[in-house]
């Protein structure tokens, strides 16, 4: 079980057993477009292969300046999770394509992907957590909440959200 010590919430976090995380890879494509259109419709929001969604025919390669992870089930090595950062200006960073497949959700992935995502936000010296999210995801919402995050009034900048959120990490 991979464990690891994580400043924000000064904690150790770790994934359940059965699960790892490892950075994508740029075959890992198609898998992660699997997860994320597969959370998307679930919630009957739009997917845009050509534009919001470009980023993940080549994940590595379109986050080699920021971050992209995948949380695969040990025991059949299937990707059932994503999470990114993506610079949004000098001093903040944008958690991008964070999804968790339906079957996956409430063993507490999410949360690891949360920490995981904050702690690498502060190492890679940003001060402050923005993420764009739409108010159909509700489960979403309730976590990035309790994690302090804040309404920004300025709104999101992607078709398919209309939230934006920010969390100040310094």
């Amino acid at each position: 079980m991979l464990t690891f010590f994580c400043i924000i919430k000064s904690m150790k976090i770790s994934l359940p057993s059965g699960y790892q995380y490892e950075l994508a890879h740029d075959q890992d494509g198609p898998s992660v477009k699997a997860v994320v259109y597969s959370c998307l419709e679930e919630y009957g929001l739009p997917i845009d292969p050509g534009a919001t969604d470009a980023d993940l025919n080549q994940p590595a390669t379109f986050y080699k300046n920021g971050f992209f992870g995948v949380v695969k089930n040990t025991g059949t090595q299937e990707i059932v999770g994503t999470f990114g950062l993506l610079a949004y200006d000098e001093s903040s960073i944008e958690i991008r394509k964070m999804y968790l497949l339906h079957s996956h959700r409430g063993k507490g992935i999410g949360r690891f992907m949360m920490d995981y995502l904050l702690n690498k936000s502060k190492e890679m010296g940003y001060h402050r957590v923005v993420l764009e999210t739409a108010s159909v995801l509700k489960e979403a919402i309730a976590m990035y909440e309790q994690y302090g995050f804040q309404l920004d009034e300025q709104g999101p900048h992607t078709c398919r959200c209309d939230r934006l959120y920010y969390l100040d990490i310094s």
